[in-house]
C-alpha cells in the first residue's frame, strides 16, 4: 500500500526547515477577540452576549455543534463538515477562555502527554 496523505495539506508546501514560525495568526487574534468580549466594556456582539449568559451556555451550544459536526461527519460533505467543526472549535475556545484559559494552555497539556509516550 502507498504512503497515506492528507488531501491539501497545507504545511506539505514547507520543507520541515521552513515551516512559518507562526502558520496561524488568525487564532491569535480569534483569542484576543474572545478574551476582550469578557470586558464588561466590550461592543455588543455574539461573544459578549454569550458571556453575558454564562459557561454553562457556551458549553451547551459547544455540545449541540458536537452533535452537528458528528451527523455532518456520517452524510459525506466534506464543506459542511469542516464547517460544523469550525463551529465546535470557536465554542470551544470561548469555553476554555470562560475558564480563564487559553488554548496554549491546553497544547502544553496534549505536547506534555504526547511526550510521556515516546518515552
Amino acid at each position: 500500500m502507498g504512503k497515506f496523505t492528507f488531501q491539501n495539506d497545507p504545511m506539505e508546501k514547507y520543507p520541515k526547515a521552513e515551516k512559518p514560525q507562526k502558520p496561524f495568526p488568525f487564532l491569535e487574534k480569534l483569542e484576543e477577540k474572545i478574551e476582550n468580549g469578557k470586558r464588561p466594556d466590550a461592543p455588543e456582539n455574539k461573544i459578549k452576549r454569550y458571556f453575558q449568559r454564562g459557561t454553562s451556555q457556551i458549553t451547551k451550544k459547544m455540545g449541540e455543534e458536537s452533535v452537528e459536526m458528528v451527523i455532518a461527519s456520517e452524510q459525506g460533505s466534506d464543506e459542511n463538515f469542516l464547517e460544523e467543526a469550525a463551529d465546535v472549535f470557536f465554542y470551544y475556545l470561548m469555553a476554555i477562555h470562560a475558564r480563564g484559559f487559553r488554548l496554549r494552555d491546553v497544547l502544553k497539556i496534549l505536547k506534555k502527554r504526547h511526550h510521556k509516550k515516546k518515552k
